[in-house]
């Protein structure tokens, strides 16, 4: 294991199963089978115990899709983490509607999850089949009621634009229905054609810029007229229910991934797990490291800090790499600073306009 875990508190976990394949996907999944899915189970458990050293103080369990699993396996993952919660930790599992039920919302309980990451991306069913979704909009709705009944308050859901046939019109119902429910986060994902997706194999092209431009800048009026604050490009939280697992990410502190096909953090670089469920469960998470200069850490410690409302803390930025990031970044700084960046109570962030240019604006940070 490269460099230190101890003291990491945050952990990732992949869930490669899926009983269908979304037309948009090509993360690492596989179609649900249940043998397989115990012999992963038994090598994520060597792997958390290896890596888990800390209390965690957030965990996020993602996929694919977690709730795929059988009731039996889904207690069986959960329980894998029972030792490891720290006071007040925030536990996200990923679900789709579909699958929340009564039973799998009783073994959430009972486990400590406390948050809930709701696969929505849309409300129109005609979207809904073109992505080869399994739900309805109707099994959304009641999906929510229930979680709510059975105590989990915290619920975000996700949200695609700039999908094949979506009009504008189709957004904005879309936000409509969604501001409507009572949820307390939105994550908004512009659709990428991925080579490997069922999408990108079909040859279907990605929106037009312009009417992805009109998306996103409508979504971003709507949620904030419906009381969702930006804290981030993507993410829309009310009630200051922030993802405090995403600000892991978005703050750049270590993280751990566990699973196939999971990526994770350490101090000295990146980690990605193997992507074959194969070699996974024969061999172990077979990491593939990417060591990272200081240089490239402060890199991107700009990318990802400057994707939050809040922005970059430099007191902060200075005392992790000892060296200002005023001095290290000056030419990138001069060319934006006052347009599309500003400095606010030692906050280095994007202006209002500056967060739809932020990929030309890291350009200079290179």
């Amino acid at each position: 294991m490269k460099g230190g875990s101890r003291m990491i508190t945050s952990a990732y976990v992949h869930v490669p199963f899926c009983r269908s394949i979304c037309a948009y996907c090509d993360f690492a999944r596989w179609m649900y089978q249940e043998e397989t899915a115990w012999e992963w189970l038994r090598q994520l458990e060597r792997e958390a115990a290896e890596k888990i050293q800390a209390p965690l103080t957030t965990l996020y369990i993602g996929g694919g899709t977690p709730n795929a699993l059988t009731a039996a396996q889904l207690e069986a993952l959960l329980a894998l983490f029972d030792r490891h919660h720290a006071p007040g930790m925030e536990f996200t599992l990923e679900a789709n509607p579909e699958y929340i039920d009564d039973t799998f919302l009783s073994i959430c309980a009972q486990h400590g999850v406390n948050r809930l990451s709701i696969g929505v991306q849309s409300f129109e069913e005609g979207l809904l089949r073109r992505m080869n979704r399994s739900h309805d909009a109707a099994q959304i709705e009641a999906a929510i009621a229930r979680a709510r009944a059975h105590g989990i308050e915290d619920l975000s859901i996700d949200l695609i634009y700039g999908l094949p046939g979506q009009t504008l019109d189709m957004w904005l119902a879309d936000l409509q229905k969604a501001t409507a429910l009572p949820i307390t986060h939105i994550s908004l994902y512009s659709l990428t054609i991925e080579e490997n997706s069922a999408f990108g194999r079909m040859g279907v092209l990605a929106a037009d810029d312009e009417l992805e431009y009109q998306m996103y800048a409508a979504a971003i009026d709507d949620l904030r007229a419906h009381g969702f604050v930006q804290y981030e490009v993507a993410n829309f939280a009310r009630n200051q229910a922030v993802s405090r697992h995403n600000l892991v990410y978005w703050h750049y502190e270590d993280f751990h991934g566990i699973g196939c096909g999971a990526s994770g953090k350490r101090p000295q670089g990146r980690y990605d797990n193997t992507r074959s469920l194969q070699r996974y469960l024969k061999e172990g998470p077979c990491e593939e490291w990417t060591p990272l200069s200081v240089e490239e850490q402060m890199f991107e410690a700009v990318m990802m800090g400057l994707r939050l409302r809040e922005g970059i803390d430099l007191e902060r930025f200075a005392g992790r790499y000892h060296k200002r990031l005023e001095d290290h970044f000056s030419t990138a700084l001069q060319k934006h600073l006052g347009n599309d960046l500003v400095i606010e109570d030692g906050f280095l962030k994007t202006s209002e306009q500056g967060k739809f240019l932020l990929h030309d604006i890291l350009v200079d940070f290179l």
